[in-house]
C-alpha cells in the first residue's frame, strides 16, 4: 500500500492536473481507501492524509471562486463525497487531521470545511442540543483535549 500512495504522490493533481478525476477514482477506491486507513497502528492514515492534502491544495484555487466551472464542480462532488465516507467509516482520521485540512481551505468552501469539523470519535457522545438547560461547561467530554497530528506549529511560526 505504501508503494501505491508513492505512485499516486508522484501523479497527484498538482503535478498532473488531466490525471486528476482518475487520480480522485483511484486514491478513494473501495480496495485501497479502506485498506490503507485499516493499516495497525493508524500506519495508513499520514500516508492518505498527505494524499487529501494534495487534492485539497489542487482544488484550493478553484474554491476561491463563487462559481465553479463543470469540470471543477465535478471534481468537487467528488472530493465531497470521499470526505463522506471518511465521516461515515473513519471519523478518527477526520478528527486528528482535522487542522491540516481546515487550514488549506479557502473561506467560502464552508461545506467541505463543515464535513471535517462534524467528524467526532466513536467513543464520544454527543449531548443532545435541544435539551433544556444544557450546560456545554459542565460535559465531562469538554475536559479532554483534542488529538491534533498535523504540524500546527509550522504554521504558527509561518505568521510570526
Amino acid at each position: 500500500l505504501a508503494a501505491f500512495c508513492e505512485a499516486f504522490h508522484a501523479v497527484n493533481p498538482l503535478r498532473v492536473p488531466n490525471f486528476a478525476f482518475a487520480w480522485l477514482e483511484l486514491v478513494s477506491n473501495r480496495m485501497f481507501m479502506p485498506r490503507l486507513l485499516m493499516v495497525k497502528n493508524q500506519k495508513g492514515w499520514p500516508l492518505f492524509q498527505r494524499l487529501l492534502v494534495q487534492l485539497l491544495h489542487f482544488l484550493e484555487p478553484f474554491l476561491r471562486c463563487v462559481t465553479l466551472h463543470d469540470s471543477a464542480r465535478l471534481l468537487y462532488k467528488g472530493t465531497v463525497r470521499m470526505l463522506l465516507v471518511l465521516l461515515h467509516d473513519f471519523p478518527q482520521f477526520l478528527c486528528d487531521y482535522h487542522y491540516a485540512f481546515c487550514d488549506i481551505m479557502p473561506i467560502p468552501c464552508v461545506q467541505i470545511r463543515n464535513l471535517i469539523l462534524s467528524a467526532f470519535p466513536w467513543n464520544m457522545k454527543l449531548p443532545d442540543p435541544f435539551m433544556p438547560n444544557l450546560k456545554v461547561d459542565l460535559l465531562p467530554e469538554i475536559r479532554a483535549a483534542p488529538r491534533i497530528v498535523a504540524h500546527y506549529t509550522s504554521t504558527l511560526l509561518q505568521l510570526n
